[in-house]
């Protein structure tokens, strides 16, 4: 893609972070800056609550914070395992090989085809920011360290945020202490995406079961993939494969599961055929792998009518929602350990 395509196709996104960085920079008096680029504001916001929240629960909340650090610890040896792997895929050139990208609302994410949508994606991050450095400030006050202040950080224009505990107090703190402050960012994420998960499987999806029923699945190429070299384009609702109907995504993985690689086949949409050859998967190399993304299920619905339009759709937005706030409470959880 062209600087200039590139400019036209992103023109919302990149006139919002203009807008975001114009604002930040006429206030840069209230800032402490450093660097040019990142922006600190300092608070007291939220300080009083999170030391509420450590008195009342001290007991449950220290529990949790050594419940922390066991689980920082797997989650650090599975890092480790996935970064050995990436890195000889990387090298051996496997087909979704793949690295570290930055995550930017209303940009897309290098190497995926996918973009993170711009005010979905803004939303996400401060309640990942939120409740990641709200986790920090109450296991630390729970050990009676004062948080001296809470805040907001600009990192150019892209938002984050900080708790800042009494760094003198917590040096002195035995260890167990300080990695249970350390570790309770990181442990808020990882329950962050079971809770997210939980709310689409035991609520959204049941209620999604109701008002509609599956009538395709929507995919995102990977690129220089097979599905991307046939031209599938990104958000194609896919209703057949290999001459068997496709509604729903456990359709998709069965049809694909007896499909290996090196192998001809038709992926059907409403308005066209895509032929497509398989390659090996990377997980699996007796496996057929077209690289795409499945994004989850069209769907129509149940009685036609405009109040079941719009539930639907409010739905399917906070189904993204929680999606996009799962995978990246993951990501950033374990990034953070």
């Amino acid at each position: 893609m062209s600087f200039v395509l590139a400019i036209l196709e992103y023109k919302t996104a990149i006139l919002f972070y203009s807008l975001v960085f114009l604002i930040v920079y006429i206030n840069r008096k209230k800032f402490e800056v450093h660097g040019k680029l990142v922006y600190l504001y300092r608070t007291k916001i939220g300080i009083s609550f999170m030391n509420f929240m450590a008195e009342k629960a001290r007991r449950l909340v220290k529990l949790l914070g050594y419940f922390g650090i066991m689980i920082g610890f797997i989650g650090m040896i599975f890092t480790f395992i996935l970064i050995l792997s990436l890195t000889y895929k990387l090298l051996m050139n496997e087909p979704g090989a793949g690295g570290a990208s930055p995550v930017i609302p209303g940009l897309p994410i290098a190497g995926t085809g996918l973009v993170f949508p711009l005010i979905t994606g803004w939303i996400v991050l401060f309640i990942i920011i939120l409740v990641h450095e709200f986790s920090h400030g109450v296991v630390a006050s729970a050990y009676k360290i004062k948080i001296k202040n809470s805040g907001l950080a600009f990192f150019g224009p892209i938002l984050g945020a900080f708790v800042e505990p009494n760094e003198k107090a917590l040096a002195k703190q035995k260890d167990l202490v300080q990695h249970s402050v350390f570790a309770a960012g990181p442990f808020s994420n990882f329950l962050t995406v079971i809770v997210a998960m939980l709310i689409i499987w035991a609520l959204l999806n049941p209620i999604t079961n109701i008002l509609s029923i599956p009538t395709g699945v929507i995919i995102y190429s990977q690129p220089g993939l097979p599905a991307e070299k046939a031209g599938i384009e990104n958000g194609t609702v896919i209703t057949g494969i290999y001459g068997g109907s496709v509604n729903t995504v456990e359709d998709f993985r069965k049809a694909m599961a007896d499909i290996g690689p090196n192998k001809n086949i038709e992926l059907r949409s409403d308005d066209n055929i895509y032929p497509v050859t398989t390659t090996e998967s990377p997980d699996d190399p007796s496996q057929g792998y077209l690289g795409v993304w499945i994004m989850g299920e069209k769907s129509e619905l149940r009685n036609d009518n405009f109040l079941n339009q719009i539930l639907l759709k409010i739905i399917n937005w906070f189904k993204q929602l929680l999606g996009w706030l799962a995978f990246l409470s993951l990501n950033i959880g374990l990034i953070n350990l």
